[in-house]
């Protein structure tokens, strides 16, 4: 399609970004006034695409294209202000920053849709409250409301929701809404039912999993203003919720809401800057929180729970696999007629097939890592780029050794429990099963009506699932967690004992059995997860956050000759940046080299890693030091 630029009488020229382009942006021209924020459809290399305006600018000296058309859609300017941080913090253009909202629509284009409302915007700010919060829940609340950002610190069970429903309320009484985030797998139909029991219709939930048919609906609903409390993972935060009045990140210490790719923000933190520009104030709650918001944050301490739960702690040596005293605590616990749960890091059966004669492992051909065993599928199957392959008789390397499996994995371990015991009622909670949301919702519902005896999972496990009646939690593997090349490792391991462990004995005692070679670290905290944090801070000081910024570079290439040269040149033009800088401005690079998955979807893998207590100077750095192959993330939470 060839698009004729028209001749116009006085035209106004506008500078549009292209919605995702890496491009700085473009001038057009068009006839009519627009104001900045409008989105429009412009041409660009004989393509139609989304742009929107960043603002008017002087008649330019070269033919311009003309806007093809005018929507209805406009970006608020604090908005586009948000989107500008983004773009300069996370360094990527403005337009890629701009692609993470969904634009608003301007009130005179609405069209009024017939809608069943449970609690209508008019008659909720008379019904009297049916949240009732203990004195602990009422000085919580009380203390987030005397601060713009604040940490809830709430155990497991602590009612840490109630005082989130209460604060909902609140705002919506005012005429406000409420944001709600949750890490996508906290998504739980619980929580569902329960903001839809007390907000009706003006709660709504959006995850990855709706259609684009039901997105549009609940788009138009935001539209129409029928919905004031969204719940969502990290996308949830770019919806158009109009005037937006308390922002609330649960299990805010996730890593799930740090993005992958460009723009490599965290939701977390973007949240809070949400808060910031729109006067809103904002809620971080976890029950083991990051140290970065223990320390940024005022922190009210929640402690226990409506059960009175006490827990007996067994510690095993790590023998990555399913022992008999395992095996005998949860016949015990399944002949009581009580629940289990089962820990491991690693879905599937085993992580690994490795040689019994010259110890290779078998490797992906795209990626520098160890193919996973998939018996269901009779596959190996890769767990970063999917490729798959039969599974060999013999070694490929030596061609004689005998492959044997190592570190167990969820699939083997159902396989082995349900041979044990032939009536026990055994389920998979891993990203293989759990492919859909009904999936889940299925199996958190049987669960919870104890048409399952044992529920053997990875990290979906402590994602706060409300479990009624678990006695026994199995921790397995958890030293793999530990021993991460990874300054949070100690964090992240502790964080997920304490989730797990939380699950159970919820009504009645329960029983904790961990594996780890690492008792005497995990014991020392196990009653105080807040002392862990203070120990913690002492063992960062100076060297990482929240003490200091980090930045990294990732290079890739397909010729490991070219990834390697760029780093090269990456490094030196920093060592000649570094030079340059004043004695004050400290920045050290912290390592240079391979990154631990050197191959990855046929790309091979170099990083640089930066610190510095100035993220500014760290921001600079970057820009003076860009490359084409380069992939930048500042506050990177993998190091993979």
């Amino acid at each position: 399609m060839v698009i004729e630029i028209k001749k116009i009488d006085s035209p106004f020229y506008y500078r549009i970004s292209i919605i995702g382009s890496p491009l700085e942006p473009l001038t057009y021209i068009s006839d009519k006034k627009i104001a900045p924020g409008t989105f429009v459809k412009v041409p660009l290399r004989k393509k139609t695409h989304q742009g929107i305006v960043v603002s008017e600018c002087e008649s330019a000296d070269f033919k311009c294209k003309e806007v093809i058309e005018i929507t209805p859609f406009y970006l608020p300017l604090n908005y586009q202000k948000i989107a500008k941080f983004i773009s300069k913090y996370y360094l990527c253009s403005y337009a890629q920053a701009l692609s993470l909202f969904v634009p608003f629509n301007k009130p005179s284009t609405i069209h009024h849709q017939p809608s069943t409302i449970h609690h209508p915007p008019s008659t909720i700010h008379h019904q009297p409250s049916t949240i009732h919060l203990s004195p602990e829940q009422q000085k919580a609340y009380d203390f987030i409301l005397t601060h713009q950002t604040s940490l809830l610190f709430g155990d497991t069970g602590s009612g840490k929701t109630e005082v989130y429903m209460k604060l909902f309320e609140k705002y919506l009484k005012e005429g406000k809404s409420a944001l709600f985030l949750m890490p996508e797998i906290g998504l739980t139909p619980q929580m569902e039912k329960r903001l839809k029991d007390k907000f009706g219709d003006l709660a709504a939930i959006w995850h990855s999993k709706l259609t684009k048919k039901q997105r549009a609906e609940l788009t138009e609903q935001l539209y129409d203003s029928k919905i004031k409390i969204i719940a969502g993972p990290r996308s949830a935060l770019f919806l158009p919720l109009k005037e937006i009045g308390i922002i609330v990140v649960d299990e805010e210490h996730d890593d799930s809401y740090k993005a992958g790719n460009r723009p490599r923000y965290n939701a977390r933190d973007i949240a809070v800057y949400f808060g910031k520009i729109l006067g809103a104030k904002v809620v971080l709650g976890s029950a083991t929180p990051s140290l970065n918001s223990y320390v940024k944050y005022p922190n009210f301490r929640l402690k226990g729970g409506f059960f009175e739960s006490k827990k007996d702690f067994i510690f095993e040596k790590e023998d990555e696999k399913i022992t008999p005293f395992i095996l005998d605590q949860i016949s015990k616990t399944f002949h009581k007629g009580r629940q289990s749960i089962i820990f491991l890091p690693t879905r599937a059966n085993f992580k690994y097939l490795s040689c019994t004669s010259c110890g290779k492992t078998v490797i992906c051909p795209s990626c520098s890592v160890g193919m996973s065993l998939h018996k269901d599928k009779r596959a190996l199957v890769c767990h970063y780029c999917n490729y798959t392959r039969a599974i060999p008789n013999l070694c490929e390397e030596c061609k004689e050794g005998v492959l044997k499996t190592t570190r167990i994995g969820t699939a083997e371990v159902a396989m082995m429990i349900e041979n044990e015991f032939k009536q026990m009622r055994v389920e998979r909670f891993d990203k293989d099963k759990i492919t859909t949301q009904n999936k889940l919702k299925k199996i958190l519902k049987d669960f919870n009506e104890n048409k399952i005896d044992l529920l053997i999972g990875t990290q979906m496990l402590s994602k706060g699932h409300d479990y009624h009646d678990i006695d026994l939690a199995v921790v397995i593997g958890i030293d793999h967690i530990l021993h991460q090349a990874d300054f949070r490792a100690r964090e992240k391991a502790l964080s997920l004992l304490f989730q797990i462990a939380g699950r159970s004995g919820r009504k009645r005692k329960g029983k904790v059995i961990v594996q780890t070679n690492n008792s005497e670290f995990f014991k020392k905290y196990l009653k105080d997860y807040e002392l862990f944090l203070k120990d913690e801070l002492i063992y960062r000081k100076n060297l990482y956050p929240p003490f200091v910024k980090l930045m990294r570079f990732i290079v890739s290439h397909k010729q490991e000759s070219k990834a390697q040269a760029s780093l090269q040149k990456l490094h030196s033009c920093i060592t000649k940046h570094l030079q340059s800088l004043k004695p004050q401005q400290t920045i050290e690079i912290v390592g240079t080299g391979a990154a631990p998955i050197e191959k990855m979807a046929n790309r091979y893998r170099y990083h640089l890693l930066l610190r510095s207590p100035s993220a500014k100077a760290l921001l600079q750095t970057a820009l003076k030091c860009k490359c084409t192959l380069c992939e930048i993330d500042i506050d990177p939470v993998n190091f993979s």
